[in-house]
């Protein structure tokens, strides 16, 4: 099972001068670790946004991020939290 992603995780962006960026946004009302839990639709500090997530697991109705998720950018979501997974 992967880890979820959560606000101020890692994201690769592939795209000139992005490099190594942050999840940006997330859900208000949910927290892992006490950070706000990433989902599909939320973005990261270059402005991508996530594409991709479980497909079991729902935040706010939308699919949460996970570790290895891919971005709108063309980059991946490369770090999560240490001790949450999502089941899938």
């Amino acid at each position: 099972m992967p880890l979820a992603a959560r606000v101020s995780d890692s994201h690769a962006c592939p795209q000139k001068g992005h490099s190594v960026n942050t999840i940006s946004s997330g859900s208000g009302d949910v927290f892992i670790n006490g950070l706000p839990a990433a989902r599909v639709g939320d973005a990261t500090s270059c402005g991508a946004t996530i594409v991709t997530g479980s497909s079991t697991v729902f935040i706010n109705g939308k699919p949460a991020a996970l570790l290895g998720a891919a971005t709108s950018h063309g980059g991946v979501i490369i770090s999560g939290s240490g001790n949450v997974l999502i089941g899938d």
